[in-house]
């Protein structure tokens, strides 16, 4: 989803403070290096004899002095502004009265919470910047490049600070390259570049090519809360504050955020020269533990994933399961070359975060045992009773941390693709490994064992494996969840057999006598209805594009696709939304094969679709067809599309709304298809978000005239839930918001409309930079 941002608010290149670029000098030759292009200076003051004393200067000149030269520039170039950098001893607010005096008010004292446009302030004539020393951040390209932890990547917490960047660079050329690999790696722009070892005039040609470029800028909020250490998609290296922003060096820009723990909304954005500059506002959500759990074993007395619960042809082999004291039914390996393979290809985005947590009570502590691995691309194992992280021929990530033999103790392991690999052993982490390039394998999971060999002997429970990564917190609630429910006390079991009994009889007798009373209470609620359940969410054989490409079948072997492939098959269940028919050869050519000859285009299209079918043949109910001159993806039987499905509900839906009626189960089978959000989130191109702001734009104006049309006979949960939903396509939609504070209002949850209010409020303000004039209360009338 792709936010859309009011214009007005930031014109192209409209730098604030925490945007510019000044040249930076440690002197107080402030006049020469004016001249050369010098526009901050770095002071260190203390007080003497009832005057300010700029210690680090040769001479030890007054601030006064200093003061009247810059003052002495302005005057003659009434376009420029300077910066100060003051730190010392010294009462603050007696200096700030001392500089205001001296400067006739026209002065501006930066503080962490504010950030005014630079042609604001010129406009103000306040074109002397006062920066206190709390008010920055230091940081350099090698300190970003030697540590790998983000807490330690500036002096300060950068959020709301300037910052201060030192650089050993000797040439222009390596300075700029610096700059902007250390602006790409933090999403922090420098604000006061310090080189000495380039001409000051080179170093000032650098920052007018940084201020002259174009950025793209935004926020990540959670909770009404700033989110910092958010990571980015195809950016491995690079971790950001809550407030961003990145250098536009390409026509345009496609960035991902994400934060293990938290789905972020709007999953990716993209920005081009021809957009304004206006910061867009990204949204952290929890998830729930279970959200991307693709694999999840109790070994209840059996091999079975809770999340393909029909899938019966695993094998294992040596295998036993024995009733622990503390875990009830657990898994027991104690054979040389014992082993569980799931048998199943696995679909694991290897291009994303991998966690997995596992229980483990070892027997025995050799030199290597495997605990569970997926062919080449990786194996989680102990190396001499320590965590181990492997991937086949490529390198060994270990933890020097041994596991206790027989004792049960949590392993959790989230792999970071190109980032790092992090280790928790019953709840605390232990450590991180910057990580290695993985080989993707789509080969099944085996458990106990792994392609070496390595057998492992004892106990194993509670096995889970997500196509996502985990966050400490998540591993912490994990480990919390310590006394299982499986164990088995038989005490309790009488206890609570014996109680329940007695009060099982003083119900039942209690019964006859208020039977009828009861029976005249269960009158149907407004808010209450029956709902059969006619969307299957686990299906044997669907395929999947909202929320990112997903294809699941019954075969134990789902063919893979390369990134073309996915592409041509989404285009062609996507232009279904347009036409029904397919689409033909030509608009087919120019989208995937542009400026390419005719002739080739065709090579080119004729070979990718025979490649494609032959995909496709080992489908069941799902091929190609090209009949009337049109490509169309076909299903038959019970294969499910989602996008079908929407474009199936929604033409319902539509029907109801102009008949007046409304089918509940459809319009909440409507809403779980598209409660992950818009589709093929890890695809950028021009179609694809074509496509995505066309569907957004028909869920938002189907479900806004459904509640208008509707909304008395809609119970008051799915009134909150199409609210909720179109505000997951639209942040900023303020009908949205008054449904959702009139329905929360109408069920007496007033604090929950409150805080609705106070959070759109917060994210407007932050967008927009100014209020939202709306009243909570005006909502609460209309």
């Amino acid at each position: 989803m792709v936010l859309t941002i009011n214009i007005g608010s930031y014109g192209q290149n409209d730098l604030t403070l925490k945007d510019y670029v000044f040249v930076t000098h440690i002197s107080s030759d402030v006049i020469n290096k004016l001249e050369q292009g010098g526009r901050a200076f770095n002071l260190d003051l203390e007080v003497s004899k009832s005057q300010y004393i700029v210690i680090n200067s040769k001479d030890k000149r007054s601030l006064k002095s200093v003061l009247d030269s810059i003052q002495l520039f302005l005057n003659k170039n009434k376009g420029e502004i300077v910066a100060l950098l003051i730190k010392g001893e010294f009462d603050k607010t007696q200096i700030e009265n001392y500089i205001d005096f001296q400067y006739s008010g026209n002065v501006f004292f930066q503080t962490e919470q504010e950030d005014p446009k630079v042609e604001q302030l010129k406009q103000e004539g306040k074109r002397l910047i006062i920066v206190f020393d709390e008010c920055v951040a230091e940081s350099s390209i090698n300190r970003i490049r030697s540590e790998r932890k983000f807490s330690n990547w500036f002096t300060k917490d950068a959020l709301d600070r300037l910052v201060e960047f030192r650089s050993l660079a000797t040439s222009k050329s390596a300075l700029y390259d610096d700059v902007l690999e250390f602006w790409k790696t933090t999403g922090k722009s420098p604000n006061f570049i310090l080189a000495d070892y380039v001409e000051f005039e080179e170093v000032k040609h650098v920052a007018d090519s940084l201020n002259n470029l174009r950025r793209f800028r935004g926020i990540v909020e959670y909770n009404d809360e700033f989110l910092n250490e958010v990571y980015w998609k195809n950016a491995p290296q690079t971790i950001t504050t809550a407030k961003f922003s990145f250098p536009l060096t390409t026509r345009e820009q496609i960035l991902s955020p994400y934060k293990n723990g938290y789905r972020i909304s709007p999953a990716e954005v993209i920005h081009h020269k021809g957009q304004p500059d206006s910061p867009r506002l990204f949204t952290a959500y929890n998830v729930a533990i279970e959200d991307e759990l693709k694999y999840d074993f109790s070994f209840d007395d059996k091999v079975v994933n809770k999340q393909d619960p029909d899938w019966n042809r695993i094998i294992t082999k040596d295998v036993s399961f024995i009733k622990d004291n503390e875990r009830g039914d657990v898994l027991y390996l104690s054979q040389e070359d014992s082993f569980v393979d799931y048998f199943k290809s696995n679909t694991l985005n290897f291009e994303t975060p991998i966690s997995i947590s596992v229980w483990l009570k070892p027997d025995k502590i050799p030199q290597f045992m495997g605990i569970l691995g997926f062919g080449t691309a990786f194996s989680v194992k102990l190396r001499k009773g320590s965590p181990d992280f492997t991937m086949a021929t490529i390198k060994d990530h270990v933890v020097e941390y041994p596991l206790e033999r027989g004792v049960w103790q949590h392993l959790v392991v989230v792999y970071n693709p190109r980032a790092s690999i992090d280790f928790y052993i019953n709840g605390q982490k232990i450590g991180d490994i910057q990580t290695s390039e993985i080989n993707p394998s789509n080969q099944s999971l085996v458990i106990g064992n792994n392609i070496w060999g390595e057998q492992f002997f004892g106990a194993i429970d509670d096995l889970k494996v997500w196509d996502r990564g985990l966050s400490p917190a998540e591993v912490e609630q994990l480990y919390g969840t310590k006394i299982a429910s499986k164990a088995f006390n038989w005490y309790l079991f009488f206890a609570v057999f014996l109680g329940g009994t007695a009060i099982g009889m003083v119900l039942f007798f209690r019964k006859g006598i208020t039977l009828n009373k009861t029976r005249k209470k269960r009158q149907p609620q407004d808010t209450y209805y029956p709902r059969k359940i006619t969307t299957e969410r686990k299906r044997k054989n669907s395929l999947y594009l909202f929320g990112g490409f997903q294809l699941v079948t019954a075969s134990e072997n789902t063919p893979t696709f390369s990134p073309l492939q996915k592409q041509l098959v989404s285009y062609l269940i996507l232009s279904v939304l347009e036409d029904d028919q397919g689409v033909n050869s030509n608009k087919l050519t120019e989208t995937f094969w542009p400026g390419v000859s005719k002739e080739k285009a065709k090579e080119n299209r004729s070979g990718n679709m025979r490649k494609l079918r032959k995909v496709l043949s080992e489908i069941e109910d799902l091929q190609i067809v090209f009949k009337e001159k049109k490509w169309l993806l076909s299903v038959k039987n019970d294969f499910v599309v989602d996008v079908f499905e929407y474009i199936r509900l929604k033409s319902s839906l539509e029907e109801g709304v102009s008949e007046g009626r409304i089918s509940l189960n459809e319009l909440e089978d409507f809403l779980d298809f598209i409660k992950k959000g818009n589709v093929l989130p890890g695809i950028q191109t021009e179609w694809v978000d074509y496509f995505k702001a066309k569907l957004s734009s028909e869920i938002e104006h189907l479900l806004a005239a459904i509640y208008k049309e509707q909304g008395a006979k809609i119970p008051k949960e799915i009134c909150i839930k199409m609210a909720k939903t179109i505000l997951l396509f639209d942040s900023l939609n303020e009908n949205a918001l008054q449904i959702l504070i009139s329905e929360w209002v109408a069920m007496g949850k007033h604090g929950l409309a409150k805080h609705a209010y106070t959070s759109f409020s917060k994210n407007y303000e932050l967008l927009y930079r100014e209020p939202y004039r709306v009243e909570y209360q005006d909502l609460v009338d209309f």
